[in-house]
C-alpha cells in the first residue's frame, strides 16, 4: 500500500470514527481487513493485543503498529498522524463553539442519538473478529472469562479490570486448559 493511500485511509477513519477507541478499531478492521484486505487478520489481532497492553490510547497504538507493519517507520507516523489529525482539527474548531453554545439542548440530543450506533459498531466488530478466533470450547472459555472480567467493571461499586490483567488472565487460562488436540496424520 502506498503512503498516500495509507494516509487517506487513516484520515478517513479518523474523520468518521465517533465513539471512542473500540469504534475506531471496528472501522479499521472493516476497512483494512475485510473490505480492502490490506492487512491479514492475524496482523490486525497482533496490533490490537499490543495496543491494549501498551500505555496510551489503544486505537492509536494499533494504528501505529499496522502502519509500521505495512510501510515501516514512515507508515507508523502516517497512520498515527492520520488518525489523530481530524480529531485535533475538530477540537480546535469546536472548543470555542462549545464554550459559547455548550448548553443548547440539541447538542446533548445529538450525542444521545449517536451512542446506540457506536455500541452497534463495537458489537459488530467484536462479533466479526470473535467468529474467526473462537473455534472450540477452549477458545470459547477463554473468551467468555475475559468478557465476564471486562463486564464486571460495569457493576456499580466493583473495580474495573485492567486490560493488561485480562490479557494475562487469558494467557494463564490458555496454559491451564492446554491447546486443542491436533488431528493425527491420515485423519481429518
Amino acid at each position: 500500500m502506498r503512503i498516500r493511500t495509507l494516509a487517506g485511509q487513516f484520515l478517513r477513519i479518523g474523520a468518521t470514527g465517533f465513539g471512542g477507541p473500540m469504534a475506531l478499531i471496528g472501522l479499521m478492521h472493516r476497512n483494512l481487513v475485510e473490505t480492502r484486505e490490506d492487512v491479514p487478520e492475524e496482523t490486525f489481532t497482533e496490533g490490537l493485543a499490543l495496543g491494549q497492553m501498551l500505555p496510551g490510547p489503544v486505537a492509536i497504538n494499533c494504528a501505529t503498529y499496522l502502519g509500521f507493519r505495512l510501510r515501516g517507520l514512515l507508515g507508523a507516523l502516517v497512520t498515527a498522524g492520520g488518525l489523530i489529525l481530524p480529531a485535533f482539527l475538530l477540537m480546535l474548531v469546536l472548543s470555542p463553539l462549545y464554550l459559547t453554545y455548550g448548553q443548547v439542548p440539541q447538542v446533548g440530543g445529538f450525542f444521545k442519538g449517536v451512542a446506540p450506533a457506536v455500541v452497534a459498531v463495537i458489537l459488530a466488530a467484536g462479533w466479526r473478529m470473535g467468529r474467526k478466533f473462537v473455534v472450540d470450547w477452549r477458545s470459547g472459555l477463554v473468551a467468555g472469562v475475559v468478557l465476564v472480567g471486562s463486564l464486571v467493571g460495569l457493576v456499580p461499586g466493583w473495580p474495573k479490570a485492567s486490560p493488561a490483567l485480562l490479557v494475562l488472565l487469558g494467557g494463564i487460562l490458555g496454559l491451564v486448559i492446554g491447546p486443542a488436540p491436533q488431528p493425527k496424520e491420515g485423519t481429518k
